[in-house]
């Protein structure tokens, strides 16, 4: 049977996706780009916020008017997990829904069997199709999360915290490597917490020792750090490294203790900013990227103030703003008083006008130095221009590297360049040598 797919949202709904195309490969399906040729399309959604649900609806729809009539319609993961019982009565161009930790009921329903009932099942560790570059993968480390932060969906769609064995996952690495992987990007709902159900206390740092032991040349880069679990120890480990990037995402989310508190997030201001501290003392090189919400119930203008002095001071490399959505099921949707749409706008944009200098300000001081990018496709704007990324860029969210040369089509690199413009958020760069 030939099978196309769309992937959405996060990473961590990218890599179950890869588990599910793997096994039907190795079932003996072919994996398709093409959706009108098709036998059975599958979609893996995303439902953590309206913005998303609604771009898995228009999905659905698109993929309905162009698969062939006999084709099978499949639609899996959070939207399908978030709604399930809505999905058929709302979508009848839907042939077949399961959601999340049930992608083997999708190769049961292909292959016209029944399926076996399992709370979660979630493929890890066996045979997957990376659906991006070939050098990159992320590798899921845990499932689900314990944090119950108020204005989040995810426990309601992922459950509890559910972590994989380090043994499993440095099994997994090592094999990706053996295949040509040069980037794993560790992900989870939040990597500090990863070892606090199957070990009983945090392991990241273990984690990443043991990773760090795997022979041959490739890199790490770990994502999704809440602030309350960022330790000396673990920014010492990657500042010694030759393997872990000296890149940290740490979602804040606010800064303000009012807000932090009714968020329900772990952390308090002064741990925040002493996280941010330490992280510069003991890696000055170190890049930080960091996400805030806007417009949380009850936001005032001086709580926003905060925010803003924190963006401008302790100055993040990368950061992006989003407006908060009053999800339903969770506790903030019943909190406080809303800020209005043109208020949040406003604010989203005096912070996206601070954290534009911050970056600038950081790319300008790597100019200087060489730097070491990856190549992964022809622009779409430009095509005789190769694109791709620096180290100190995440996939997807940081900006990308323009090549004006043609060294970068030799391969995936990397390569040593140097930064002849800054175009923000993106670079333009020379390839100086192959590394």
């Amino acid at each position: 049977m030939k099978i196309s797919y769309i992937s959405l949202g996060c990473s961590k709904n990218k890599v179950d996706l890869e588990y599910l195309m793997g096994s039907l490969q190795e079932g003996g399906h072919e994996i398709s780009l093409e959706m009108a040729d098709a036998d059975a399309i599958i979609i893996n959604t995303c439902g953590f916020i309206e913005p998303a649900v609604n771009e898995a609806v228009e999905a659905v729809l698109e993929a309905a008017q162009v698969k062939k009539p006999d084709a099978k319609l499949i639609v899996t993961g959070c939207m399908t997990e978030r709604f399930k019982n809505d999905v058929a009565g709302e979508l009848p161009e839907i042939d077949f829904h399961t959601g999340v930790g049930k992608m083997s009921d999708v190769i049961a329903y292909l292959e016209g069997v029944e399926p076996v009932r399992k709370e979660r099942d979630f493929l890890y560790g066996g045979a997957r199709v990376l659906t991006g570059v070939p050098f990159s993968a992320y590798i899921k480390i845990s499932e689900g999360c314990n944090n119950r932060c108020t204005y989040c969906t995810i426990p309601s769609i992922r459950g509890n915290l559910t972590g994989r064995r380090i043994e499993d996952i440095v099994n997994e690495i090592t094999a990706l490597k053996d295949q040509g992987v040069k980037e794993f990007v560790l992900v989870s709902q939040d990597n500090t917490k990863y070892g606090t159900d199957i070990y009983k206390k945090p392991m990241l740092c273990r984690l990443l020792r043991e990773i760090d032991k795997i022979g041959g040349d490739f890199y790490v880069r770990i994502m999704y750090l809440n602030p309350d679990g960022v330790t000396e120890e673990l920014v010492k480990l990657v500042k010694n490294s030759e393997k872990i990037l000296s890149y940290y995402d740490i979602p804040v989310q606010h800064i303000n203790k009012r807000v932090l508190k009714d968020m329900h997030r772990k952390s308090t201001p002064d741990g925040i900013k002493h996280v941010f501290s330490m992280i510069r003392e003991i890696d000055p090189e170190a890049f930080i990227r960091t996400t805030m919400i806007v417009g949380f119930p009850g936001e005032t203008d001086e709580e926003f103030a905060e925010l803003l002095e924190f963006v401008k001071e302790y100055k993040p490399d990368y950061a992006g703003f989003f407006p908060f959505y009053p999800e339903e099921g969770t506790k903030a949707t019943a909190m406080g008083m809303r800020v209005d749409g043109r208020t949040v706008r406003g604010r989203i944009g005096a912070l996206r006008k601070a954290q534009i200098k911050n970056t600038r300000e950081r790319l300008k001081k790597v100019k200087k130095n060489d730097i070491i990018c990856f190549a992964e496709k022809p622009n779409d704007e430009f095509g005789f221009l190769m694109e791709g990324r620096a180290l100190f860029q995440a996939p997807e969210v940081d900006g990308k590297v323009l090549f004006t040369d043609s060294e970068a089509i030799s391969g995936y690199g990397p390569y040593v360049c140097r930064i002849e413009k800054i175009s923000y958020p993106d670079i333009v760069c020379e390839v100086i040598r192959p590394l």
